[in-house]
């Protein structure tokens, strides 16, 4: 508190005082205070961040302007006025989130802000009905979302603190690089099927750093593992975020999704694992992991199996006791965390539960909460349905035309032809 009250008086008594209160505190304000040319709010390299929040600020100015029409806009009329500015917020945030690298902007910051704004945009302009039921709505069914994929986060955390996935890294013996490049395929495919993506991408490059020394073969298969693991994701209700949305939200169920897209999925996988054999020279593959005597955590195949086959099970919990799907992944997370306590005790704190949650990247799933309840706004306002229809009606017109003009022309025929027109209604 007298830190606070000094910085006042320090400005009154004058500008001398000033560097040497700065030098004992080192508040950032008091050195802008004190630099040439007066009082200026934030240091020099605050400027970035200023001007990004003047422009967040202009912007929200002008699109809630257009919204009350307090400024005309030549191409906009009536209910356009409305849900213009909602849609060009929606467009300019992703840009920020796809430009992150280029903005240094955390994508999952962008997120938070974006989901608020457009639900302000249209508590603000649009006559939604029961918007705060709206709003509500919208709350839980993101919510599910994160707390699934947190419950899997936390999950594949504690596994991954009792070294589970070494059991992977032992199991592979492969004597040549193709050998290697099948399995490193296969074993992504299977993983990916099971746990989250990104943390099947991490996990396999982690091991491809281990096991491949050179440097041109481990980017080959770093690819392949890409591609791998989003084909084994697209199959299971819990592999991928967008298939996990769809069936929190009921719009899949387990049996209909894996007969329908297991084997594109698996054609996927064949696809890119043939090319790359067929182009690879057939050569020996050694081993060449440093083999250091690393002490084995206790209940390492229990928790790494447990933890596996609890994920597993998550779909099976759903359909016999109607609960939903984050439900049971929390029921798996809490049955793990009382293992890794029973077998471990309070002693060992890097196993707890308490530890896997610190490591989680909570930004991720944040990141999924702002993004989800920004198209939850534009679903609610119907925008996400009109689209739908617009992009429906035009490709649907499209390839009407486009068909018969294809056929046409492998058969040898001009697209015009009078036996082509019954596909067009001509």
């Amino acid at each position: 508190m007298a830190s606070f009250m000094a910085m006042p008086m320090a400005y009154i008594a004058g500008s001398k005082a000033l560097p040497e209160l700065c030098r004992s505190q080192r508040y950032v304000t008091c050195r802008s205070m004190a630099a040439p040319g007066g009082f200026h709010l934030g240091a020099p390299e605050d400027g970035g961040a200023a001007m990004a929040m003047l422009a967040l600020g202009a912007w929200l100015a002008v699109m809630y302007a257009i919204q009350h029409s307090l400024v005309s806009v030549p191409f906009l009329a009536g209910s356009q006025c409305e849900y213009f500015p909602i849609v060009a917020t929606f467009i300019a945030g992703y840009a920020v989130i796809v430009l992150e690298e280029q903005t240094g902007i955390t994508k999952a910051a962008t997120a938070l802000v974006l989901g608020v704004l457009l639900w302000a945009l249209v508590g603000t302009s649009v006559a939604l009905e029961n918007f705060n039921v709206a709003v509500e709505g919208t709350l839980e069914d993101v919510a599910e979302v994160v707390f699934f994929l947190l419950g899997a986060l936390s999950i594949v955390e504690i596994m991954d603190a009792h070294k589970g996935f070494d059991i992977i890294t032992k199991a592979i013996q492969a004597k040549t690089q193709k050998e290697l490049m099948v399995v490193i395929g296969v074993l992504t495919f299977l993983l990916s099927s099971v746990l989250n993506n990104l943390t099947v991408v991490i996990v396999m490059v982690s091991l491809l750093q281990k096991l491949v020394k050179d440097d041109d073969f481990r980017m080959k298969l770093g690819g392949l593992v890409v591609v791998a693991s989003n084909a084994g994701g697209a199959w299971t209700p819990i592999g991928d975020i967008t298939t996990t949305m769809l069936y929190i939200s009921g719009q899949v169920t387990t049996v209909p999704l894996l007969a329908n897209l297991f084997l594109p999925s698996s054609l996927c996988l064949v696809g890119a694992v043939g090319y790359e054999y067929l182009q690879m020279a057939d050569e020996p593959f050694s081993d060449t992991a440093e083999s250091k005597t690393e002490e084995v955590p206790e209940g390492q195949a229990l928790v790494f199996w447990g933890g596996l086959f609890g994920m597993i099970s998550v779909p099976i919990f759903t359909a016999l006791t109607h609960c939903p799907a984050w439900s049971g992944m929390m029921l798996v997370l809490g049955l793990l965390g009382m293992i890794s306590s029973l077998l471990h005790g309070p002693e060992h704190k890097r196993f707890s539960l308490r530890a896997a949650l610190a490591r989680v990247e909570v930004s991720d799933a944040l990141f999924f909460l702002g993004v989800l309840f920004a198209v939850g706004a534009l679903e609610k306002v119907g925008l996400l349905k009109d689209f739908a229809f617009q992009l429906n009606s035009c490709w649907a017109g499209a390839f009407r035309h486009l068909g018969p003009w294809l056929a046409g022309r492998c058969g040898g025929l001009s697209g015009d032809h009078a036996g082509f027109h019954f596909c067009s209604g001509g």
